[in-house]
C-alpha cells in the first residue's frame, strides 16, 4: 500500500485540500500501476511559524486569485530586503 505523507501550512480549503490528495493518488496510481482504493495520502496542516523558507518565517497560507501563495511570498519578500 502505497503512503504519501503532506506537510502543508494550515490555511487552504476543504476543496483544495481534496484536489490535492485527488491528483496525488492519480499520479501515485499512474506511475507505480498500484490500484487507487491502495493508496493512502495523510495531509499534515501545521501553523505557518513551524516553516521556514529564505530565511523567513512563514505566515499561514493565504490564497491568491490562482492559488498563489500571497502571504508566503510577502514573507520572502521581506527576509529578501
Amino acid at each position: 500500500m502505497p503512503y504519501i505523507r503532506c506537510d502543508i501550512r494550515r490555511g487552504r480549503s476543504d476543496e483544495q485540500r481534496e484536489q490535492l490528495c485527488t491528483r496525488i493518488t492519480e499520479a501515485v496510481s499512474r506511475i507505480t500501476g498500484a490500484p487507487v482504493g491502495s493508496i493512502l495520502v495523510l495531509v499534515n496542516e501545521h501553523a505557518g511559524g513551524n516553516f521556514m523558507e529564505g530565511g523567513a518565517i512563514l505566515p499561514d497560507y493565504v490564497a491568491g486569485p490562482n492559488g498563489e501563495d500571497l502571504a508566503g511570498e510577502a514573507a520572502l519578500k521581506r527576509a529578501q530586503s
